[in-house]
């Protein structure tokens, strides 16, 4: 899974395991579908935001994994609820890799995005690519995914970010005093501690 260290969007894909990542790119270690939707979360976004870092006057988001993953606490869940997120960030991952396909830029679907979520009007040319991208569908794939991360947290779905981020917070507290007492939540326990 990886994401762009500098981005304006912070969106999460799966790259090819060939891939050679550079310096600028950041990649977090799992092939599961469940992290991936996780990170593509609202929530997530809300916590790498306030997190990470700032390039520039403040107009671009960066991605620290040492601030923004890694500390990051993940939810508990069942297997009816992982299985949900995985399933719902598979399917926004094969949705974009179609509308690439089709020659459209994860920077162009996300700025769309941008615009249908705030109900602003298209142009020609955004509404073109909202028909052949379907960019309005990946909305709703995302507020979905959205609406299942704040399920697995227990929360309700329109929680204003700083709510989300004085649970979060909370939340990474009470992860630290357990791993103090000696519980620690392998994120891949098969491989953290086989």
């Amino acid at each position: 899974i990886a994401t762009v260290e500098t981005a304006k969007h912070r969106t999460f894909q799966f790259l090819d395991g060939a891939t050679v990542p550079d310096n600028k790119l950041i990649v977090i270690a799992s092939d599961d579908a469940f992290h991936l939707g996780i990170l593509s979360s609202r929530i997530h976004g809300a916590w790498a935001l306030a997190t990470g870092g700032f390039l520039g006057v403040g107009n671009d988001p960066v991605y620290v994994k040492s601030r923004c993953f890694d500390p990051f606490p993940f939810p508990d869940v069942s297997v009816a609820q992982q299985s949900a997120i995985r399933d719902l960030a598979e399917e926004i991952d094969g949705h974009r890799k179609k509308a690439f396909e089709q020659g459209a830029r994860l920077a162009q679907l996300y700025n769309l995005l941008e615009r249908l979520r705030n109900g602003e009007a298209l142009t020609g040319k955004e509404q073109a690519l909202d028909d052949t991208a379907l960019v309005s569908l990946l909305l709703e794939l995302h507020r979905r995914l959205d609406d299942a991360v704040a399920a697995a947290y227990g929360w309700p779905a329109d929680l204003p970010e700083a709510a989300i981020l004085e649970r979060l917070v909370a939340l990474n507290r009470a992860r630290a005093e357990e791993e103090a007492r000696g519980t620690i939540r392998w994120l891949r326990l098969e491989y953290q501690a086989p």
